[in-house]
């Protein structure tokens, strides 16, 4: 846990000195940095859309099956949709990371989707356990399928649907789940 704090707060202040030119626009980040920290620090969230890309009816679908799926498999998978109120296009990748890294979760195996369409990007961060049972290449297989084929269309809710599903199916393949 402390580890996890550790990367956190350096992750945080490293954004931080990249946007150090506009008093007003640092204090914007620090504020939204702060209010996203706040949430996840609130516990396990399996949709965080920050860029509102879901309607109700789909966010509600797509949470359904997030429970679903960590209720059959102890596998806990958070989707979080980012824009530049809490980091820019440059830092992404590493943002994700201390986000994935931040996550209160009792379980080993978890997975965040991060997707951002101001960016254009998605990165899927897998916990050791989860990189244990499915490779990047998996992964990034699905990326460019599911969801990319879909973004690319402005489908954002058939890309993350029957992208996690994709996911989702190739975990319980590789996993023995209890009956």
């Amino acid at each position: 846990m402390f580890k996890k704090i550790i990367v956190l707060v350096v992750l945080f202040s490293s954004m931080c000195s990249f946007s150090q030119g506009n008093d007003t626009v640092n204090s914007f980040k620090l504020q939204r940095e702060e209010q996203l920290r706040k949430a996840v620090q609130k516990g396990f969230k399996p949709l965080n859309d920050f860029e509102n890309l879901f309607n109700q009816t789909e966010a509600e679908k797509l949470v359904e099956m997030l429970i679903d799926f960590k209720k059959e498999t102890g596998i806990e998978i958070s989707i979080f949709t980012i824009n530049s109120e809490f980091t820019n296009k440059e830092n992404f990748e590493k943002f994700t990371l201390g986000l994935a890294n931040f996550l209160p979760s009792l379980v080993e195996r978890k997975m965040t989707i991060n997707i951002s369409k101001e960016f254009r990007r998605i990165r899927i961060q897998n916990s050791d356990e989860l990189v244990k049972l499915i490779s990047d290449e998996e992964t990034k297989e699905k990326v460019n399928s599911y969801f990319v084929s879909s973004y690319k269309e402005g489908k954002y809710f058939e890309g993350t649907f029957f992208g996690v599903k994709s996911l989702m199916e190739l975990l319980k393949a590789k996993i023995q789940t209890p009956k």
